[in-house]
């Protein structure tokens, strides 16, 4: 069935033809870009930026990754805010974004007015895609409005006709009376936020959350609502009617890919703005947008004035999950397998904590009380040598914890080929992520 487009000249415009739209304006991009960041005067100094339109003259553009940003806001000049990918003057930027800085130093990202201005339409496509429009009341749960998913968020809300109620940065207490009186029918916030959070409303209010108004859930910043028995989780938990998994990402844009409410896996929703590819992460090499592919998520913002990306390496792993829709929307449909920053090396074996994650909503969901993590030496361990220490919040009354633990463990063991040594604890021992991931969480524990 077609839903409402907020963008329907691109949302509805074949996939190809929108890509080969956006090649064809980097050259002009790309040689402003030089002439304007003094990063990037140097990365693509060598770079066939007069060709880039074509294919094999745009994958000889270098990649920028992570560290690139990093170095460049340490190496600030006296008149670049943001490092030396800036390419305004300082005083032209009128909001700065911040990374939560869960992996890493934080690192930060400036928006002009212009700037602001298309990723407010953008994000409020991302939104209409998610079901969220006119009439609805939306709990935004971020707490903290400079970070990605706060004040472009709350703009985007507005933008799409829709009431905010930001009641993020409240008590647990507090937020669970604000959904009550203020008749909230959309909640967004994280997937381990949304998936626990019911809990916390029926002990503040004394009834199931499936009393409340809440018939819509948008849920991002981490991989797991792509897990049949995870969506089944939140909705059966909240009474909802529909699910939207989301995804943005900062250094991009706060939000990138949506879930529209007639298929699996989440639409590219930026396309005004953003061009997106495929590699594959050892090789680099290009992959082709088909039923079934997989690779890493390369960005490039070719309209952004302030902060622009091109050939951003996400680390964000994407599986092709359809190439069509009944929506109308010609974008392709994506799951996200999970991020490089966050893969975890057991002797030989890699694997995702979103893996592990999986593997136990799969088949315990309805035994765990609450999010869980995976347990650190310190920040940048990626290596376990031993069982990989993983903490799993379980209801006091569970008649056999220690039953529970072993299949836990063998269940992981047989499926990942690694080993994990199980931690119980007690309900609200690991706090919800209202911002970012704490049900698969990677770090030492807050």
């Amino acid at each position: 069935m077609a839903e409402r487009l907020w963008d329907p000249e691109l949302d509805a415009r074949p996939w190809q033809e929108i890509l080969e739209w956006q090649r064809a304006s980097m050259p002009v991009f790309l040689s402003a870009l030089k002439e304007r960041s003094s990063f990037y005067a140097e990365h693509l100094a060598e770079a066939p930026v007069a060709e880039a339109a074509r294919d094999d003259a745009w994958h000889q553009i270098p990649f920028t990754s992570k560290e690139d940003v990093r170095r460049s806001q340490r190496e600030r000049g006296p008149d670049q805010l943001l490092g030396a990918m800036q390419s305004v003057p300082s005083d032209a930027i009128v909001q700065v974004i911040g990374s939560s800085g869960t992996t890493g130093s934080p690192t930060f990202f400036g928006l002009t007015a212009a700037d602001l201005e298309r990723w407010t339409d953008s994000l409020a496509n991302w939104l209409t895609t998610a079901g969220v429009g006119p009439g609805n009341v939306v709990a935004l749960t971020t707490g903290m409005p400079m970070v990605a998913g706060g004040m472009p968020y709350g703009d985007a809300i507005r933008r799409t006709g829709a009431t905010l109620a930001w009641v993020g940065g409240q008590t647990t207490e507090r937020m669970c009376r604000l959904l009550e009186l203020l008749r909230v029918d959309t909640l967004m916030g994280t997937a381990s936020f949304v998936s626990f959070f019911s809990d916390r409303c029926e002990e503040v209010l004394g009834y199931p959350a499936t009393d409340l108004p809440i018939r819509r859930i948008v849920a991002g910043g981490e991989p797991g609502m792509s897990q049949p028995q995870a969506r089944s989780r939140v909705v059966n938990a909240w009474g909802a009617e529909r699910l939207s998994e989301v995804m943005g990402l900062g250094d991009v844009l706060s939000g990138l890919w949506s879930q529209c409410g007639s298929g699996d896996g989440m639409h590219f929703t930026a396309s005004r703005d953003v061009h997106v590819e495929l590699v594959d992460p050892s090789t680099s090499a290009p992959v082709e947008w088909a039923d079934g592919a997989t690779g890493e998520a390369v960005y490039t913002t070719f309209t952004r004035e302030a902060t622009p990306v091109v050939r951003y390496r996400s680390r964000d792993h994407m599986r092709v999950v359809g190439t069509s829709c009944d929506c109308g929307r010609t974008s392709p449909r994506v799951s996200c397998i999970g991020r490089t920053d966050d893969m975890l090396i057991y002797k030989a074996m890699n694997v995702f904590p979103s893996d592990i994650r999986d593997v136990v909503m799969a088949r315990f969901v309805d035994r765990v009380a609450g999010p869980m993590r995976v347990r650190k030496d310190s920040v940048d361990q990626v290596r376990f040598d031993d069982p990989i220490p993983l903490e799993i919040e379980l209801p006091p009354d569970d008649a056999d914890p220690d039953g529970f633990r072993k299949e836990v463990e063998e269940a992981v063991r047989t499926s990942l080929r690694v080993r994990v040594a199980v931690e119980l604890l007690e309900p609200d021992s690991i706090p919800l992520g209202v911002h970012k991931n704490a049900l698969t969480y990677v770090g030492e524990p807050q």
